[in-house]
């Protein structure tokens, strides 16, 4: 079960990868989406099971821009209902009505998109599905709060089986344009609150879940996500080791943190970003040579100017040099074969 101590945001690879796809559908080139929202080069070839949401709030930012507001709300509403929404349909089967999943939304998206910082709550008799964000009144802010509300608008359409929409929307952002562009010119929008939310009418709520096998997609297999900070971000910065010589800075911005609170966060739990990124260094590094790469090969692939920096840096972890450690995995391979 993840842990809900800490808010790192992430979203499934998977879903990223499928976002991509659908753009690079439209005619956009998909290296070009990757290295500007600064999603891992390897997306498609990835083992790793999340990524940092802030990745897909620029590609979300910058395929919009591309685009234009009427032709990217159509494609995000023809991903989710068709591509993305499926997946999650899973979690939603054991609950009786769509009030009683309200009641665990932070649960089943926990699962779905650790720290994606879903609640259900009730202000003055009123219902809301909400999103929290720290960002606000950005670009890429008000491009990711009308993701949420499309997203809200289509789970809970495929829920009712019905083309439902909110009759009032809350917004964390002053901008409420691309929202109003989503929903009936009679929906109320109120801007500048605590919180992203939908309100939930309570014959909503009371709707029996109805779900078809036809509507499931594929069941996702339950990821047990890490309990501590520091394996979190190296899991989540092992896709961007490959191809950059990653800094802090853009580890910080990649997680959503300012760089001296991701400083604190690591130095509470006694490391530092200069440990993890060498520990990184080493685990991709044998990686690679496992899969029979020249050591120049993975020395340009980590961003190193030199493989002599390169040698430095990997006999600094390991107390070997990588020759001499791409020696010892030859001679145990030829040992057990």
């Amino acid at each position: 079960m993840p842990n809900q101590t800490f808010h790192l945001p992430v979203i499934q690879t998977n879903y990223a990868r499928i976002l991509v796809e659908v753009f690079a559908d439209y005619g956009l080139d998909k290296h070009k989406l990757l290295s500007d929202a600064g999603l891992p080069a390897d997306l498609f070839q990835t083992e790793s099971d999340y990524i940092p949401s802030e990745s897909i709030k620029r590609l979300i930012h910058l395929t919009s821009s591309q685009l234009g507001i009427t032709k990217f709300t159509d494609l995000l509403v023809l991903v989710f209902r068709r591509r993305v929404i499926p997946n999650v349909l899973h979690q939603f089967v054991p609950f009786q009505t769509i009030g009683d999943s309200m009641q665990h939304i932070d649960e089943i998206f926990s699962l779905d998109s650790p720290g994606s910082n879903v609640s259900f709550e009730t202000h003055h008799g009123h219902a809301w599905f909400c999103r929290y964000s720290e960002q606000k009144d950005t670009q890429i802010a008000n491009w990711s709060e009308a993701f949420a509300v499309i997203y809200i608008i289509e789970l809970i359409s495929i829920l009712t089986k019905t083309a439902w929409y909110p009759s009032k929307v809350r917004l964390q952002g002053s901008n409420s344009d691309i929202v109003k562009s989503v929903v009936p010119s009679q929906c109320q929008i109120f801007v500048g609150q605590e919180k992203t939310g939908v309100y939930i009418p309570a014959d909503i709520l009371n709707v029996p879940i109805q779900i078809s096998d036809s509507q499931l997609g594929a069941e996702p297999s339950q990821i047990q996500w890490h309990t501590s900070f520091t394996d979190s971000v190296f899991e989540l910065l092992r896709p961007y080791v490959r191809e950059r010589n990653l800094s802090i800075e853009e580890a910080a911005q990649l997680l959503s943190y300012s760089v001296r609170t991701f400083q604190r966060k690591l130095k509470n739990e006694g490391t530092s970003f200069r440990h993890i990124k060498e520990s990184l260094m080493f685990s991709v590094s044998c990686e690679l040579m496992e899969e029979g790469h020249s050591l120049t090969y993975i020395s340009n692939q980590l961003g190193y100017t030199s493989i002599s920096h390169f040698s430095r840096a990997f006999k600094r972890v390991s107390g070997l040099s990588p020759k001499v450690y791409k020696q010892s995995i030859a001679l145990n391979a030829s040992s057990t074969s």
